[in-house]
């Protein structure tokens, strides 16, 4: 148990010591912009490089091995450049256009899916429940072979 806590331990401090955000250690964790997908918009519409779009909610996210851990500040639409990797915020005009011209029921306030809201808080949940109980097996497991001692002694 020692070792997998030493491994974690040394994980976590190389990726959070690196001061340029190129070189951390990128699959450790994410802290920032991301964007959930809710449309493809049509072909025509296109970014300034050419590139297809897609219409969904964009948001900040702090994530662990990819797993979505904290979300903060707001939430509002936006198209995403997928090739690119470029968010574009949308102002109300532009998504009531969107809602306009293609008949999309959308919420005043846009949400996130399951799994961004719940979803990896469940998971990290999990996670420190097996780690909890696999040190409680095995604490009891040496308790027990301490007293396993004790008692052939007193026969």
């Amino acid at each position: 148990m020692k070792k997998i806590y030493f491994v974690l331990c040394a994980l976590l401090v190389m990726g959070l010591s690196s001061n340029r955000a190129e070189a951390r250690m990128t699959i450790l964790y994410g802290n920032g912009p991301e964007f959930e997908r809710m449309y493809d918009l049509p072909d025509s519409l296109v970014s300034e490089e050419g590139n297809p779009l897609e219409f969904g909610v964009t948001f900040d996210q702090f994530s662990l091995f990819y797993v979505p851990i904290w979300n903060y500040g707001q939430t509002e639409y936006a198209v995403y450049d997928s090739k690119a990797k470029t968010i574009y915020e949308l102002d109300e005009e532009d998504v009531a256009a969107f809602k306009e011209e293609y008949g999309w029921e959308l919420p005043e306030k846009p949400s996130l899916s399951f799994w961004n809201r719940i979803g990896g808080k469940l998971v990290l949940l999990a996670v420190a429940a097996a780690l909890l109980g696999i040190w409680m097996w095995k604490r009891r497991s040496e308790d027990t072979q301490e007293q396993q001692p004790e008692t052939a002694q007193a026969n």
